[in-house]
């Protein structure tokens, strides 16, 4: 089968940007806590922040591959929103438990259970992965075990006992997530061809784009031969009348006589035809 390119220009360049955006938005981010002499306080906020926008813009590059050609692989659509959804849960579930410490449910073990359910759908995706040979099968694993870890983290520090441990459980994993994250980003719709998409569907699509593209071209191939005739007839009808006139004058001013005037005349005329 002929290779296709089954991603937009658009996927890919927004793929690359936020690969970079969240490379530096780690960087950055780890760089403060060590230097700020409070890695952990710092590190709960700060990786929780790197988890809720690698999830954002994750769930949005599935959406956009999706969009891209309508594959049949409902599942991609299905994990960008899923991504959105449970980060989205997750933030809220952050955000109370920043603001309301004293309250009487402890938010974490939500936090837990979203983790937890978004592990498992994750080994779901990679086991099915796995099974119909996609490239990308290994990478949903590694990000089903750092949403596992981090949940668990999560889960120690609500422990009296495993506060701190928890915490840093949970941080160093959901650091090690942003980066396998950009790493997934990258092999999956930068570096590889996602063969997953080769649908019928998709090829009738792509054929679609391709005949109106074509269709596209030969239209302004068309107009630019048409302008180059028309070009070309009127200078050669210009350069005919000046010849012509040039030829009059020199009857008028008496350099030839009237039957020269229209043997020369008709020879011009002749060539033309």
């Amino acid at each position: 089968m002929e290779e296709k390119n089954f991603l937009q220009k658009g996927t890919k360049s927004f793929s690359v940007f936020t690969s970079v955006l969240i490379g530096l938005a780690l960087i950055v981010l780890v760089v403060i806590g060590l230097m700020g002499g409070n890695f952990l306080s710092f590190s709960v906020i700060g990786s929780s922040v790197v988890v809720f926008v690698v999830s954002i813009f994750m769930g949005a590059i599935q959406i956009k591959v999706f969009n891209n050609y309508k594959s049949q692989k409902k599942y991609l659509c299905a994990d960008g929103i899923f991504y959105i959804c449970l980060t989205t849960l997750v933030a809220i579930s952050a955000l109370i438990f920043v603001l309301v410490p004293n309250a009487q449910v402890d938010i974490r073990n939500f936090i837990f259970v979203f983790a937890l359910a978004f592990a498992i759908w994750k080994i779901i995706t990679a086991i099915f992965g796995f099974k119909y040979k996609y490239y990308n099968a290994f990478a949903e694993l590694i990000i089903a075990t750092f949403w596992l870890i981090s949940g668990i983290g999560v889960l120690l520090s609500a422990i009296q006992s495993t506060v701190e441990v928890g915490w840093y459980l949970m941080c160093i994993s959901n650091y090690l997530l942003g980066a396998a994250t950009i790493f997934y980003i990258l092999y999956s719709y930068v570096f590889k061809t996602p063969d997953y998409l080769i649908t019928d569907e998709a090829l009738k699509i792509l054929e679609k784009e391709e005949n109106e593209r074509q269709q596209r071209l030969n239209r302004f191939n068309n107009r630019v031969v048409v302008t180059t005739n028309e070009s070309t007839k009127k200078e050669t009808d210009l350069d005919l009348e000046q010849k012509l006139n040039k030829l009059k004058d020199l009857k008028d001013k008496g350099f030839i006589d009237e039957s020269e005037y229209e043997k020369r005349k008709s020879k011009l005329l002749d060539q033309e035809i």
